[in-house]
């Protein structure tokens, strides 16, 4: 079989190749684990990732670029998904997460746990389960889905450093994927759009909604490249004012100071990389690279690293490998 037609739209070996890059493809946008292209019935896949982001700029309401001290997060992804039918499919994924402040503007919140005191705090974060159902595979892929983000535990919230925002989400949308042949037999391209209900908090609304984007390109059957953009959009939520101004001084004497990381209005675009390599036919290897190049209340991403590993597999096939039969059919052992 030539490289180009083991690669063909539908074939089972390009939907597993692709579908297992979605730890990778998304891991920047908490999506991971989720895209156009399902796995065949009845196959799994499981998958860890490092991701190591830093920052050192604040992007305040009007885009202005502040040093306010620097942030380092370090995250542990963990996820699995199961196609039931070759059209459904479910996962769950949950991210460890430890991030460390250094500076001079810690938010740090009497009453509340201190995060921002220069040292590493960690702590599983939020559980994220989805739900796809491939609805359409010609001319493209059309992959509705549903998510949920739920906490795992009452995790501080308040500081720079603080690992997520504690909130509840709900997310509805719809994966669009593409091979680009005849253009180019061995591309793909897959956007993702969402809209995100968000738990409100003081009676404000910051719901969101964000679009991603794969352009990708197999080198080999084994060896991808992508180029990725990720860009979000918040509805409501709140400005946060470039300090020193009487905007942020008048901003620091309501009740939503404290929790203005929270209802930050938060809009940014993001754009990266990806290079994915098969090791077998059932793991895989990827890196990933990204930057924020535009954002508004916002923490500029400077860099974000990450690689990780991906593990096609067959539950039912793993399974018997640990139930052996005796010659007779019945279990072995004495």
């Amino acid at each position: 079989m030539s490289e180009d037609a083991s690669l063909k739209p539908g074939r089972p070996a390009a939907r597993r190749r692709i579908s297992r890059a979605g730890i990778a493809l998304f891991l920047f946008a908490s999506s991971a684990l989720a895209q156009a292209w399902l796995a065949p019935k009845g196959e799994a896949s499981l998958g860890v990732a490092y991701q190591n982001v830093y920052t050192r700029d604040h992007l305040f309401s009007e885009g202005e670029r502040r040093y306010r001290g620097s942030i380092r997060v370090n995250t542990v992804l963990f996820g699995l998904t199961y196609s039931f039918t070759d059209r459904l499919a479910a996962g769950a994924s949950v991210p460890y997460v430890a991030a460390r402040y250094v500076g001079t503007n810690p938010n740090n919140v009497p009453g509340f746990e201190v995060l921002d005191d220069g040292s590493y705090h960690g702590t599983f974060t939020d559980l994220r389960l989805d739900l796809r159902y491939n609805l359409l595979r010609d001319p493209a892929m059309v992959t509705p889905f549903v998510s949920a983000i739920i906490p795992t535990r009452d995790y501080p919230t308040f500081g720079q450093s603080a690992p997520s925002s504690g909130l509840e989400q709900y997310l509805v949308g719809v994966w669009l994927g593409r091979r680009l042949d005849p253009i180019l037999e061995a591309g793909f391209a897959q956007l993702r759009y969402s809209y995100a209900f968000v738990e409100e908090v003081l009676g404000i609304t910051h719901d969101r909604s964000n679009a991603d984007l794969e352009i990708g390109y197999f080198l080999t059957p084994s060896l991808g490249i992508s180029a990725t953009g990720s860009y979000q959009k918040t509805h409501g939520g709140l400005d946060v004012p470039l300090p020193g101004t009487l905007e942020s001084t008048a901003f620091q004497g309501t009740p939503y100071w404290d929790h203005r990381d929270r209802l930050a209005q938060t809009n940014y675009l993001n754009v990266g990389g990806i290079v994915s390599y098969a090791l077998t036919g059932s793991l895989d290897v990827f890196v990933v690279y990204q930057s924020t190049v535009w954002g508004r209340n916002f923490h500029a991403v400077q860099p974000g690293l990450a690689f990780g590993m991906n593990w096609g597999f067959s539950p039912r096939r793993v399974i018997r490998r640990f139930v052996r039969k005796s010659p007779t059919g019945g279990p072995s052992g004495g």
